[in-house]
């Protein structure tokens, strides 16, 4: 769990600490805070969010920059201090699954990480509206419950701009401008909203009717939510 204190911009953690989620450990055999702890590694830095999920944990600062400590999602190792990334984004949205996490920074999509039920290698089926493109690879698998660790760029959906995204244990789901709803990733309990149990490798147009007002979608484990908002 984590903790932002607006007055003083200060980040706490606390609970389990097995791969630096909620800050720096007092020994190796500590395995979970069970008080608040306070996180540094913030530098002078006004934090405006938090984010939590899995064994990672990430915030953003007021200027877009990021920083994730806990499970590695970029390089190779799990660090329990924040570290700042991808500084050459100005990200406006963060949302974490279990192994990956979405980012939104200029109205572009990216994701790192990589879903367990996403394959790469597969055809691309014909009513997909976007490609995942890899930008870059920079690296490697950690241990058993690991993946290999990836910056992908998703491109533009039917010339329609992504505003909100949301990530569950496995998929993601996204709005666009026009309120329309994407998703994509594990498909298994039918969160993906597609009318079948499928994954999917690439976001799918999920089939809601058009709204006049402004739609959300957010992500449970393996459950998706969209809401209308009057």
């Amino acid at each position: 769990l984590l903790i932002f204190s607006f007055s003083d911009n200060s980040v706490y953690g606390f609970g389990s600490a097995r791969r630096g989620q909620v800050g720096k450990c007092a020994s190796r055999n500590e395995k979970s805070h069970n008080v608040p702890r306070l996180i540094d590694g913030f530098a002078d830095s006004k934090i405006v969010n938090i984010y939590a999920n899995g064994d990672h944990s990430a915030a953003l600062d007021e200027y877009g920059q990021l920083y994730i400590w806990g499970r590695a999602l970029i390089g190779e190792q799990d660090n329990d201090q924040p570290q700042a990334v991808l500084p050459s984004l100005n990200i406006s949205q963060v949302a974490l699954g279990w192994r990956h996490a979405l980012v939104l920074s200029a109205g572009e999509l990216f994701t790192i990480g990589v879903y367990c039920h996403q394959k790469c290698d597969l055809p691309v089926p014909g009513n997909v509206v976007g490609q995942q493109s890899k930008t870059s690879v920079p690296s490697s698998s950690h241990d058993g419950s690991s993946s290999m660790s990836t910056l992908e760029e998703v491109p533009c959906i039917d010339g329609e701009q992504v505003v909100q995204i949301a990530s569950g244990t496995e998929h993601s789901a996204v709005v666009t401008d026009k309120g329309t709803v994407f998703t994509w990733g594990w498909g298994e309990h039918g969160q993906l909203g597609l009318g079948d149990t499928s994954d999917q490798v690439v976001p799918q147009r999920v089939n809601l009717a058009v709204s006049s007002a402004s739609r959300g979608v957010y992500c449970g484990s393996g459950f998706t939510i969209a809401v209308d908002f009057a």
